[in-house]
């Protein structure tokens, strides 16, 4: 299941983005989270530049797995998803703590 945080807008999201959440929602199964939750997409404030102002980036929950089922499932994503996305795995141990993932071809 694939939840969003109040507030967050999926609008002109590039399609991509629906193969990489498609990808992430698995892969979160796997590691013992049921639901899938995008903190943020094309909404809110994000660095200048930032791909999710083009709708090629999205925010996902982590805090709600273990410690070490976090690194597993961001390396589960990152070697899924293949090179044309990066995915990041930010504010490590912060109550922002959040998987960062965009489509950089």
């Amino acid at each position: 299941m694939i939840s969003l945080k109040a507030g967050v807008r999926l609008a002109d999201l590039a399609s991509q983005m629906l193969v990489a959440l498609m990808v992430a929602e698995r892969v979160w199964a796997q590691h013992g989270v049921a639901t899938l939750t995008i903190t943020s997409a094309n909404d809110g404030s994000h660095k200048d530049g930032s791909l999710h102002y083009q709708g090629r980036a999205l925010d996902l929950r982590i805090h709600t797995m273990e410690g070490t089922q976090r690194v597993r499932a961001v390396k589960a994503l990152t070697d899924a998803l293949g090179g044309a996305f990066d995915v990041l795995h930010e504010y490590l141990g912060t109550p922002n703590e959040h998987v960062h993932v965009e489509w950089d071809p």
